[in-house]
């Protein structure tokens, strides 16, 4: 089993403090990847709706069946 929580990166930035954090979620037994600015949550494995929901808009308009994607 994994720490129950680590900081894997913190960097200041002209918009504030953001961390990439690993914590572990016991009820899931599942590590919970977040990334937070300012001590407000960003973004994290747990809830992805909101980037599903993001990506079905440019997917819908694609041309091709097989589109080759970089996501960075």
């Amino acid at each position: 089993m994994s720490e129950l929580f680590k900081e894997l990166d913190y960097q200041k930035t002209p918009l504030g403090e953001i961390s990439l954090r690993r914590r572990k979620q016991l009820k899931l037994d599942k590590d919970i990847f977040e990334v937070i600015l300012n001590d407000e949550h960003l973004m994290s494995n747990l809830f992805v709706s909101s980037e599903v929901a993001l990506a079905s808009i440019p997917l819908k308009e694609m041309r091709t069946k097989s589109p080759d994607i970089l996501i960075g």
